[in-house]
């Protein structure tokens, strides 16, 4: 009896410690991006543009964690389509969820944890213009819808990525990341479906790309400085003992 009770205890205690590691941070995120799709013969210097954010993260405990993230991009190419010179420059502004793992426990202002490599992803919505210009659709032999029309674009995509991160104080912690983003949507660089066709005879419609089936993505390589502003519950002396 006494030692199923001492093992009850323990398992309580253990919850304890545990509850008591659930924090919250704030950060800011800053570096550069660029993109992949339709175009080929991307420049690449001329085409990286300035991304920054915020984020809020919950830990659940020093390997999990979930993240809220405010970004605002600056995407944008130079190169061709089908041998054609063709570019585009635009704002994007991206919210996304994602879930956060640590590769090795982590506890901003732990001696002991206090570095990590981690494993990002989840959903987001990013919210841009989507410029139709026929003229310059038909000069490069892209496809034009004919209902196509200048609109504001809600896309959703999937972003996922991988970092690492340390600690600099008690509350304080950098890292460097790497961000990657798969649109569900084809309008990002202007051209939506570009070798898409009617056939002449039929009038039938081919098209070549879907919500799931296109090639726009983006990718970003930034840093980020975070603040743990809440530290949960008053810091158990054992944590490092039994963890």
């Amino acid at each position: 009896m006494k030692r199923l009770l001492l093992v009850a205890l323990s398992i309580l205690f253990l919850q304890v410690a545990q509850a008591q590691q659930q924090t919250a941070d704030i950060g800011l995120w800053g570096g550069l991006g660029t993109y992949s799709g339709d175009m080929t013969l991307v420049e690449t210097k001329s085409s990286l543009g300035p991304a920054g954010g915020i984020f809020l993260r919950y830990n659940f405990n020093p390997r999990y964690s979930i993240r809220g993230t405010l970004m605002l991009e600056r995407i944008k190419a130079t190169g061709e389509f089908e041998s054609s010179p063709w570019e585009f420059s635009k704002t994007v502004t991206d919210v996304s969820g994602m879930f956060e793992f640590n590769f090795f426990k982590y506890i901003i202002g732990s001696s002991k944890y206090s570095i990590t490599t981690y494993l990002i992803g989840g959903l987001g919505v990013s919210f841009y213009p989507y410029e139709f210009d026929p003229v310059a659709l038909n000069a490069v032999g892209a496809y034009v819808d004919p209902a196509g029309d200048d609109k504001n674009v809600a896309a959703l995509n999937m972003p996922f990525g991988f970092g690492f991160k340390f600690n600099i104080g008690e509350r304080w912690s950098v890292g460097l990341e790497s961000q990657f983003r798969k649109y569900f949507d084809d309008k990002l660089d202007n051209l939506d479906d570009p070798k898409a066709f009617v056939n002449p005879t039929t009038g039938v419609l081919t098209e070549y790309t879907s919500s799931l089936h296109n090639n726009d993505w983006t990718y970003h390589l930034g840093v980020h400085v975070c603040y743990r502003f809440y530290q949960g519950g008053k810091k158990c002396p054992a944590y490092d003992n039994i963890n």
